[in-house]
């Protein structure tokens, strides 16, 4: 119950990997369905940390 009052408030979100139809990744919170719109935070947008190396990169 306290997790979901924080995605109210904006405060803290439960972050997760989504895969857009155009090939490209963004993250949506698994409690609320809101998308991250930080503009890729402490990355810079670049995912590849979170989903492991890719092959022949």
């Amino acid at each position: 119950m306290i997790q979901a009052l924080l995605c109210k408030l904006n405060i803290r979100h439960d972050w997760h990997l989504e895969h857009a139809e155009d090939g490209g990744v963004y993250k949506r919170c698994r409690r609320c369905g809101k998308d991250d719109d930080s503009g890729g935070g402490g990355t810079g947008g670049n995912y590849s940390a979170w989903i492991g190396p890719t092959a022949g990169g």
